[in-house]
């Protein structure tokens, strides 16, 4: 019998206290990692997956404030300070926050060039990163005008060509259509059999992950409550298969929102949208899918009038204005939030309308409950984990009572429970008359919200059809 390969990381009775608790995030994590395995970190939200990918990557003394205890090591050299140079990649939740230079090549040649890399070798490995993922046309793109899911990819390029022999993504496909998901986990796993890379991935979509993975890690009340592979681990029941919203009736009030022949570029570029239709009624859930780049975004931007179109059309129901009228949650929680409390989050909008503050009250109240972050209405924004950000934008949207709700990517750092109460949310938003216009990686959350389905390709809408049987 071959003996096992020595640990690359190894973990006894790990703890960390965050600053300013008495009380672990998590404690008692023990476990060995070997060259070669995948290893899928899971686990509801808040459960400490983040805190604990980032000890076993070595970038705890770097991200986090507070006490690590117990023991933790890199190659059998203490790790309690950091992995040694060189060592590890990661690629945090919030690409933008990791990404420096112009443009696509700079960004992902920039490790390199950090490290002193001859310029021809900078260049062999950005051109065969770029070829192999589909970029090498774009080379020259502003990273400021990528849609948030080539950022994405962005991100992992650069630390994919360092070479690093740990490597941490943290929620990699929450913003990547699935062809560019599939071809990163089948690079993974290459690298991984061939080269003895470790491969550490957080995910909520634990589908995809046990594709993947071949061993997985899950957190639950600050313990690590499961070790072992992912065809042994015992799923959870996932997003429930409820009815969709049923197909709202022509009352003769008109549509909430229609589009007609709608062009938008960015600059001198090709024009993201290009003679787009689109019509929303009131008590419609529209689910707008599309690739990396297809204009979802632009669309959900220009409907809350960040944006005018260089042609075409944009109505609103008669008396209905886009700043007033149309909610609109962003892509990304961090660039959304911005007040002292979650409370002031919530309540900022209906603020801004003049409502009294007990009615205010009210609203934030009722907003946070609905999103089972009531508990949190005192703390800071800033200090919630990803997916609470997340529920938090949605109820500062849902405070300002909008008929129209424009949602991009609505359940990305959810757990399959509160992407279940995500689910509820969109369908009573709808049974109560408002038009919601969501944009969305994730079919199985689109099957079951969605009255209809539209797809953005070329700079146009095409109408999917409905799939057979069931709901409507």
């Amino acid at each position: 019998m071959t003996p096992a390969a020595p640990a690359v990381i190894r973990a006894e009775n790990l703890a960390f206290t965050p600053a300013g608790r008495t009380d672990p995030l998590f404690s008692g994590v023990t476990l060995a990692i070997r060259p070669g395995e995948r290893v899928g970190i899971v686990g509801p939200s808040g459960s400490g997956k983040t805190t604990l990918g980032y000890h076993l990557c070595g970038a705890h003394r770097l991200a986090l404030a507070g006490t690590t205890a117990g023991a933790l090591a890199f190659d059998d050299g203490c790790g309690l300070g950091g992995a040694p140079p060189g060592f590890a990649g990661l690629v945090a939740q919030n690409p933008e926050s990791q990404l420096f230079c112009d443009t696509i090549a700079e960004e992902v040649t920039l490790g390199l060039r950090s490290r002193g890399v001859a310029p021809a070798a900078c260049e062999a490995t950005t051109t065969a990163l770029l070829a192999r993922y589909g970029l090498q046309d774009r080379r020259d793109d502003s990273i400021a005008g990528l849609s948030l899911g080539r950022k994405q990819l962005v991100a992992i390029l650069s630390m994919l060509a360092i070479v690093p022999r740990v490597l941490l993504l943290d929620e990699p496909t929450s913003y990547l259509d699935a062809q560019a998901a599939d071809r990163l986990f089948a690079h993974l796993r290459a690298l991984c059999r061939d080269e003895g890379w470790v491969a550490l991935v957080i995910e909520h979509d634990l589908r995809r992950l046990a594709g993947f993975a071949d061993r997985f890690l899950a957190m639950d009340g600050g313990r690590l409550v499961y070790d072992g592979p992912p065809a042994e681990f015992p799923q959870r029941p996932g997003l429930p298969r409820r009815r969709r919203p049923a197909a709202p009736a022509n009352d003769g009030a008109g549509p909430a929102l229609r589009l007609r022949g709608v062009r938008f570029a960015y600059g001198r570029d090709a024009p993201v949208l290009d003679g787009l239709d689109l019509t929303l009624a009131r008590g419609e859930v529209v689910a707008l899918g599309g690739g990396n780049g297809a204009g979802k975004t632009t669309l959900l931007r220009l409907i809350k009038g960040l944006g005018k179109p260089a042609a075409g059309s944009l109505e609103l129901a008669p008396g209905r204005n886009p700043g007033r009228d149309v909610g609109l949650m962003l892509q990304n929680p961090d660039a959304q939030i911005f007040a002292h409390t979650v409370a002031a989050e919530c309540g900022y909008w209906p603020a801004n309308l003049g409502l009294p503050p007990a009615e205010i009250e009210a609203r934030v109240r009722e907003a946070l409950a609905g999103l089972g972050i009531g508990h949190l209405a005192d703390r800071s924004p800033f200090t919630l984990s990803f997916g609470e950000k997340r529920r938090l934008c949605l109820a500062a949207v849902l405070a300002g009572a909008p008929p129209i709700l424009c949602l991009d990517e609505p359940t990305t750092g959810l757990d399959d429970a509160n992407m279940a109460v995500m689910a509820e949310v969109v369908r009573r938003q709808a049974t109560s008359g408002r038009a919601v216009l969501l944009a969305t990686h994730d079919p199985d959350f689109a099957a079951c919200v969605a009255t209809r389905r539209v797809r953005l390709e070329g700079g146009r809408a095409v109408e999917e059809a409905k799939p057979p049987g069931g709901a409507p």
